[in-house]
C-alpha cells in the first residue's frame, strides 16, 4: 500500500524573490528517495501547497515525480483547495504527473459539513483512479473526521488511506481501534502529528511527518525501534529528536520547517510571503540542536 510506512513531506524551496527553487526541489526529492524513507508526499502543508498557484502546484507534482522515479519511491500529492473545482483540477495533474496517490482535506473559508467532504470526496473519485488519504486536520480546516464518516468514506473505490491526529496518545490509539471496528475495508490508518510522533508511543500504519523529509535517517532508525518495540532505541531516539520537534513547532511550523532546512544544510530559502522567516538567534538555537544529531551520526 502507498501509505504505509515512513511518508516524508518535504518543503518547496523557494528563491530569494518567492519563486519557487525548482532545481532544490528536485534535488531534495531525489536525496530523499534514497534515504530510506516509504513515500515522499508533495504539496502538503510543509510544502506551502496553499501559498502556490495552480500552475507552480502541477510544476512542483511533475518536478518530484521525475525527481524520484528512479528509485522506485512513491511520491504522493497534496491536492486540498478551498474549492473542489480546484480539488479535482489538482487531482487530475496529479494523475497526470505520474504521482502514487494523493492526500486530500477539507480545506474550505467556511468549515464544511459531513455531507459536503463526502460529496467532495466522491467526486475525486470520479475524476483520478490514484488512491486517496483523507487527512484530518482540524487546527486547520476547522473539521474533525468523525469515524463513522471515514468508515462509510472507506468504501469508495480509491479511498485507501486515513491520515489522522489526536490530542494525546490514548485517544489516538482508541480512535485507531474504533476505526477498525467499523469496517471491514483494508485501510492505512496513519499518524499525523510531530509531538505525537516524536513520543515514540504510537507505530499506527504510517508516519506522515515533515520533519522527516529534513532529518530522514534520524526519522527512519526511530521508526525502525517504534516497530519492532526497541526500548532503548527508541528512548535514545526520543531524547534527539523530540527537542528538535518541539523547537520547530515553537517557530510556528512552516516557519520552523524552513528553519530547519538552513541548520541541516539545504537550499530551501524562507517561506513565502506572508509568512515570515524565524529569527537570527532562534535559528542558530535549531543550529545547536541539529549539531547533537551530527555528533551522533543521525543527520
Amino acid at each position: 500500500m502507498v501509505f504505509n510506512g515512513l511518508i516524508a513531506y518535504p518543503v518547496t524551496p523557494f528563491h530569494g524573490n518567492g519563486d519557487i527553487n525548482f532545481p532544490a526541489l528536485a534535488s531534495l526529492v531525489s536525496s530523499l528517495a534514497s534515504s530510506g524513507v516509504d513515500a515522499i508526499a508533495v504539496l502538503g502543508s510543509s510544502g506551502s501547497f496553499a501559498y502556490l498557484s495552480a500552475a507552480e502546484r502541477s510544476q512542483v507534482a511533475s518536478t518530484a515525480v521525475d525527481a524520484a522515479q528512479e528509485s522506485g519511491v512513491p511520491v504522493v500529492v497534496g491536492i486540498s483547495s478551498v474549492g473542489t473545482r480546484e480539488v479535482l483540477d489538482a487531482a487530475r495533474d496529479a494523475e497526470r504527473a505520474g504521482a502514487s496517490g494523493v492526500v486530500l482535506s477539507p480545506v474550505s473559508y467556511v468549515p464544511l459539513n459531513n455531507d459536503e467532504v463526502a460529496t467532495q470526496t466522491a467526486a475525486v473519485c470520479e475524476v483520478t483512479s490514484l488512491p486517496i488519504c483523507l487527512y484530518n486536520n482540524p487546527g486547520t480546516t476547522q473539521f474533525h473526521y468523525d469515524l463513522e464518516l471515514v468508515a462509510e468514506l472507506l468504501d469508495l473505490p480509491n479511498v485507501q488511506a486515513f491520515k489522522d491526529t489526536a490530542t494525546d496518545v490514548v485517544s489516538f490509539r482508541q480512535r485507531y481501534d474504533r476505526l477498525r471496528s467499523l469496517t471491514s475495508q483494508p485501510f492505512s490508518h496513519g499518524l499525523s502529528g510531530d509531538l505525537l510522533i516524536a513520543s515514540g508511543d504510537i507505530a499506527a500504519d504510517a508516519w506522515h511527518t515533515g520533519p522527516a523529509a529534513l532529518l530522514p535517517r534520524a526519522y527512519t532508525e526511530f521508526r525502525a525501534a517504534v516497530v519492532s518495540g526497541d526500548g532503548a532505541r527508541i528512548a535514545e531516539s526520543r531524547k534527539l529528536l523530540l527537542p528538535v520537534v518541539q523547537a520547530v513547532l515553537r517557530l510556528r511550523k512552516l516557519s520552523g520547517l524552513h528553519s530547519l532546512a538552513k541548520a541541516c544544510g539545504i537550499d530551501a530559502g524562507d517561506p513565502r510571503l506572508p509568512v515570515l522567516p524565524v529569527p537570527g538567534s532562534e535559528q542558530r538555537d535549531l543550529a545547536r540542536l541539529i549539531d547533537a544529531l551530527e555528533v551522533t551520526g543521525r543527520l
